[in-house]
């Protein structure tokens, strides 16, 4: 036993702090590498929320709802008809060029 009124209060050493430090630090990484990580159905419709999500709760499984899954669909559809139609707009410009200047 220690001495009456010999360890309450007393601080804690430079020594101690390190390795209470070094043994919290070393759990998180071995916690880090250990964790398991969730599936992700429609992975090429992730949004930057479900990113979010990931980061803060890796181990979610990350699905996305009928509805917002059909918009997002929808919504790339409709940029990808765009893109194609802003391509073919230029390209027929090309060729109406390259006939005026034939004649």
């Amino acid at each position: 036993m220690a001495p009456p009124g010999g360890k309450i209060n007393r601080p804690k050493t430079d020594l101690a702090k390190k390795l209470f430090k070094r043994r919290r630090v070393l759990g998180s990484q071995q916690r880090r590498r250990r964790q398991v990580v969730g599936a992700v159905l429609d992975a090429g419709l992730i949004t930057s929320h479900h990113l979010k999500k990931r980061r803060s709760s890796p181990r979610a499984n990350i699905t996305l709802s009928g509805k917002k899954r059909r918009k997002l669909l929808k919504q790339l559809q409709h940029q990808q008809k765009t893109s194609m139609e802003e391509r073919g707009d230029t390209s027929e410009e090309d060729t109406q060029e390259e006939e005026e200047a034939q004649c």
